[in-house]
């Protein structure tokens, strides 16, 4: 091997490496998979339309829920305050409507992976964001996520498989973690709709 000179030795790991740029490639698919962009169809192009509607009737359901809110409370700041502190199950559903932009928000990373390729990280955070809605009770979410489930399940035989494989338990954790947090809020909204319905 060539001895490696000091202007070679100070690029390794930076832009002028030659090396970096395969290296990089490497971690962003993975050592098994070889991730391709999905080719474009009417099929897909309608998927990315649903994946927008859905996205969109999620950051509805907050305006929609504070409006409700508003008018329960009279249509004041105290009468809200007063609508809340008064009816607990109002509380709740306020504190899960409010999840809703942050699973919209999810829901652009899950169509971007599935454009690139990766079906996996799509079903994963579907299935997952299906749990956590469930635990809120929001109905727009578990069917909008399960018509996105349904939507990409028959395009992507075997994705799901290979992406566990890949990523394993903490590569996983981590490309779920946004929808642990929702299926964590949810679980706890969930809890508080049990006590109240116990009191």
């Amino acid at each position: 091997m060539a001895k490696m000179s000091r202007a070679q030795a100070a690029a390794r790991g930076t832009k002028r490496d030659a090396d970096r740029t395969v290296g990089a490639a490497v971690v962003a698919a993975g050592p098994s998979r070889n991730l391709h962009a999905r080719p474009q169809s009417t099929y897909e192009a309608r998927t990315a339309k649903i994946f927008t509607v859905v996205q969109v009737l999620l950051v509805v359901v907050p305006v929609a829920m504070l409006g409700y809110v508003w008018l329960a409370g009279g249509g004041s700041v105290d009468g809200l305050r007063d609508a809340m502190e008064q009816n607990p199950t109002i509380t709740v559903s306020f504190i899960s409507a409010m999840c809703q932009p942050l699973v919209a928000w999810l829901l652009k990373f899950v169509r971007d992976h599935y454009q690139a390729g990766d079906g996996g990280y799509a079903a994963g955070n579907l299935i997952a964001l299906i749990c956590g809605e469930l635990m809120l009770q929001n109905a727009v979410g578990v069917l909008g996520c399960a018509l996105l489930l349904w939507r990409i399940w028959k395009k992507i035989p075997g994705e799901l498989a290979a992406w566990k494989e890949d990523r394993g338990l903490g590569g996983m954790a981590a490309d779920l973690s946004g929808a642990v947090v929702v299926c964590v809020v949810g679980a706890l909204c969930a809890f508080a709709t049990w006590r109240i319905g116990l009191a």
